[in-house]
């Protein structure tokens, strides 16, 4: 039993480590945006962060209509429900802590704009911008534990939840 111990210590270890020299492991996960509407899963997606919406405080509209990506510039993905598409990728690190030269989607007006975030902790700071950053927009994104999050399906996209 020592053994299994000693080998499930080890193993425990080298999980710790390796999240702790790859820079991705503490940026991926969820994040609770600014305006706490939107729950934002950042995984990796090859040699970038990419990212999808996995929660939506409000999954329709005010009508009731289920939220659909309506002002997509395809006009085969309006019908699609804004609930678990991507909205962030090619996101690159430059340095530890920072990504940069990524794109985010905004669904409310189906623009896609250069995107650079900063980790500080728990907090993200985000930016999106259109060629020059200081003409962008920020905001500050919460970590959130993934217990917390009711994850959007399909059958809670289709009601009217």
């Amino acid at each position: 039993i020592h053994a299994l111990i000693a080998a499930a210590t080890l193993a425990s270890g080298a999980a710790m480590a390796s999240s702790a020299s790859d820079p991705a492991a503490e940026v991926t996960g969820l994040w609770l945006t600014q305006k706490k509407g939107i729950v934002i899963d950042i995984y990796e997606c090859g040699e970038a962060l990419c990212g999808r919406t996995v929660w939506l405080k409000k999954m329709n509209f005010k009508d009731g209509t289920p939220r659909i990506d309506k002002n997509n510039p395809d006009p085969a993905l309006r019908e699609r429900h804004v609930c678990g598409i991507e909205v962030i990728n090619q996101l690159q690190q430059e340095a530890v802590g920072k990504w940069d030269n990524g794109k985010v989607y905004d669904p409310k007006t189906g623009d896609t704009f250069d995107f650079e975030l900063k980790q500080k902790g728990e907090k993200l700071k985000v930016r999106g911008y259109m060629g020059v950053k200081f003409l962008g927009k920020s905001e500050t994104w919460t970590r959130i534990d993934a217990e917390k999050v009711n994850r959007c399906s399909s059958d809670r996209m289709a009601s009217n939840n």
